[in-house]
C-alpha cells in the first residue's frame, strides 16, 4: 500500500512540473512578449490550457503593474483591465523573479487554490514584465487523487498538508486551515511522530485508531515540485480495504504513465506548432524591416532635397526683399513730394503712395522673417510707457484709417486699469508699436462696423506682467487655421493678408519674455488677441 500510494502522489508533482514547464515556455515565447493584443498570443495561452483541464482552473496572465491582460477563464473575461496587483501569486512572482508554487490564496470565487506561475521578462530578459500563471484549485488535486483510490466500503479521507502542518486541501472545507495534529487530535506517539515526519517531507504509513472507534490506514507521501519538498498528501482508509486500495493505486498507475506520455506528446505537437508559428512571423518580420528600411532611406533623401530647397527659397527671398527695398523707398518719397506739389486730393498719387507703403511693410516684413530664422533678431530695450504707445498706436491706425476711407462705422476705444506707477515697462518701443500696429491692423481689416477695444491692465495669473487685450466684433477666426494662426503664411481668415504679422507679433512678444494668443470674443462675435510683457522695473 505505501509503494502504491507514493506513487500516486508522485504522479502529482509529476504534473505540476509539467504544468510549470508549458507555463515557462508560454511565458518566453516572442509572440507573447511581442503584445497580448496580437491574435497569435492569445491562442498561444489558449493552446497551452490544452491537456491541462482536469487541474487548471485557468490560465492568467498580468503585466508588470499586477493589471490582468487575458485569462483563459470565459467567465473572467469581462474583468480585463481589472487590478490585481494585490493576488499571492502576482506578489510571490514579482519577488520571487523566477517560476514558483504560489499559494495556498482564495480566488474571486472563494475556492481556495494554488499557483503554478513563470515571470514573463522583457526581451533583454533583465527586466521583469509580467506574470504567466496557471491557477490550480485544491479541490481539483484532491479530487484527481480520490479517482485513483479504490471504492472501499468506509470513506477515504484525502488530506493535503503544507510544510508547516496546516491542512490547505480536504473535503470538509471546515477543517481547512486548521492544523494537521488539531485535526486527528493525536494521542498515540507513534501517529504523532508519522504526522512529524510527513511535514517534514518524508512517507510512510501508519494504523490509528478514529473518532467514530474505526481501525484505519493513514499513508503519506511528499509532493515534490521542481525537485523541492511543497505539500504532503495524507491519505486514510478502513484498516480492511488495504489490499484493495493498494490494488486499484497499481491501476491507476499505469493509467497516469500513459497519461503523462499522451500529455508529452501533446506538449511536443503544441511546440512545434508555436515554433512554425515563430518562424513564420519571423520571416514576415523580416520583408516588413527590409521595406521600413527602404522607406526611411527614400523619406530621408526627400528630407534632405526638402530642406535644400527650403534653403535655396530663402535666400531668393531675402535677396528680393532686399531689392524691392531699394526701389520702394525711393517711390515712396517722390509720390510724397507730387502730392505736395499738386495736392494729396490726387487719387492717382495717392493709390501709388498706398500701395508703395503696402510693398515696402511687405519687405521690412520678410527681413525680419529672415533676421528671426537667422538669429539675427535683436531688440533695443529702453524705458517705455505703455499707455502712450498704445495711444500713439491707435491715433496711427485711425489717421490711416480716415486717409484711406476705411470702414467710417467702425469706433475705437481705449481703457486702461494700471496705476500710473505701472505704466513703465522695459522694452523695444518700435517693435511694440509694430506687434500694437499688426494686430489694430488686422482688427480693421476684419470688422466692418462696431467698435475694436484696447484694454491694459495687469496679469491675473502673475501680477509682474501687464496684459493688453485687443477685442474686434468682426467675422472671428475661422477654424480651420486655428491651431496653425501663429505660423508663418496663416492669417485669421483664408481671404485676406499675407500671414506675417501674427508669426511676426508672436516672435516679438516672446523676445520680450511675454506670450500671445488667440480666442474668442465673450459679446458672441469677434476675436481677441491678448499678449502680456513683464514690467521689468
Amino acid at each position: 500500500m505505501r509503494e502504491h500510494t507514493n506513487d500516486a502522489v508522485a504522479d502529482i508533482g509529476t504534473e505540476l512540473d509539467t504544468i510549470s514547464k508549458r507555463i515557462q515556455t508560454a511565458a518566453s515565447s516572442p509572440i507573447l512578449l511581442r503584445g497580448i493584443d496580437s491574435e497569435e498570443a492569445r491562442i498561444l495561452l489558449d493552446a497551452t490550457a490544452v491537456g491541462m483541464e482536469e487541474y487548471v482552473q485557468s490560465i492568467t496572465y498580468l503585466d508588470s503593474n499586477g493589471v490582468l491582460l487575458y485569462t483563459t477563464e470565459a467567465e473572467l473575461l469581462d474583468q480585463i483591465g481589472s487590478d490585481r496587483s494585490d493576488t499571492m501569486y502576482y506578489l510571490q512572482a514579482k519577488e520571487r523573479n523566477q517560476p514558483i508554487l504560489a499559494g495556498p490564496f482564495l480566488t474571486e470565487n472563494n475556492r481556495m487554490s494554488v499557483s503554478v506561475l513563470s515571470p514573463v521578462f522583457a526581451s533583454s530578459g533583465s527586466s521583469f514584465n509580467g506574470v504567466l500563471a496557471a491557477i490550480i484549485p485544491i479541490e481539483s488535486i484532491v479530487d484527481k487523487i480520490g479517482q485513483q483510490l479504490p471504492p472501499t466500503t468506509g470513506k477515504n479521507q484525502i488530506f493535503i498538508v503544507a510544510t508547516d502542518g496546516t491542512i490547505i486541501g480536504y473535503g470538509d472545507e471546515t477543517a481547512i486551515g486548521r492544523n494537521i495534529f488539531d485535526e486527528f487530535r493525536v494521542r498515540n506517539e507513534i501517529a504523532g511522530r508519522n504526522l512529524q515526519l510527513m511535514i517534514e517531507g518524508r512517507s510512510g504509513v501508519f494504523e490509528y485508531d478514529a473518532l467514530d472507534g474505526q481501525r484505519r490506514v493513514a499513508v503519506y507521501s511528499p509532493v515534490t515540485f521542481s525537485g523541492a519538498h511543497t505539500w504532503s498528501v495524507l491519505i486514510t482508509a478502513p484498516a480492511s480495504q488495504s489490499e484493495t486500495f493498494a490494488s486499484v493505486i497499481n491501476d491507476q498507475r499505469i493509467f497516469t504513465i500513459v497519461a503523462v506520455i499522451l500529455i508529452g506528446i501533446t506538449s511536443a505537437i503544441l511546440m512545434i506548432f508555436i515554433l512554425m508559428i515563430n518562424k513564420r512571423l519571423q520571416m514576415i518580420i523580416q520583408k516588413q524591416n527590409v521595406q521600413i528600411k527602404n522607406q526611411l532611406n527614400e523619406l530621408q533623401d526627400a528630407y534632405e532635397k526638402l530642406t535644400e530647397q527650403d534653403k535655396i527659397k530663402d535666400e531668393f527671398i531675402n535677396v528680393a526683399a532686399h531689392e524691392l527695398r531699394t526701389p520702394v523707398l525711393p517711390i515712396i518719397l517722390s509720390a510724397e513730394g507730387l502730392s505736395e506739389d499738386i495736392g494729396t486730393d490726387n487719387s492717382k498719387i495717392e493709390i501709388i503712395l498706398r500701395n508703395a507703403k503696402r510693398i515696402n511693410k511687405l519687405t521690412n516684413d520678410i527681413l525680419d522673417v529672415s533676421r528671426i530664422k537667422s538669429n539675427t533678431f535683436r531688440l533695443q530695450k529702453e524705458r517705455t510707457n505703455v499707455k502712450k504707445l498704445i495711444e500713439e498706436a491707435i491715433q496711427d491706425i485711425s489717421f490711416s484709417k480716415t486717409a484711406e476711407n476705411k470702414n467710417p462705422n467702425l469706433k475705437i476705444a481705449f481703457e486702461s486699469q494700471l496705476p500710473e506707477s505701472k505704466l513703465e515697462i522695459v522694452a523695444d518701443r518700435s517693435r511694440l508699436h509694430q506687434v500694437l500696429a499688426n494686430l489694430l491692423d488686422n482688427a480693421v481689416n476684419f470688422t466692418d462696423e462696431g467698435t475694436i477695444t484696447v484694454s491694459l491692465q495687469q496679469n491675473k495669473d502673475d501680477p509682474s506682467f501687464v496684459e493688453i487685450r485687443v477685442a474686434d466684433t468682426g467675422k472671428g477666426i475661422d477654424p480651420s487655421v486655428r491651431p496653425r494662426l501663429f505660423e508663418k503664411f496663416v492669417t485669421k481668415s483664408t481671404a485676406k493678408g499675407t500671414g506675417l504679422g501674427l508669426y511676426l507679433c508672436k516672435a516679438i512678444v516672446e523676445a520680450h519674455g511675454g506670450k500671445i494668443w488667440a480666442e474668442d470674443n465673450s459679446v458672441g462675435r469677434g476675436s481677441v488677441f491678448v499678449f502680456t510683457l513683464p514690467t521689468n522695473i
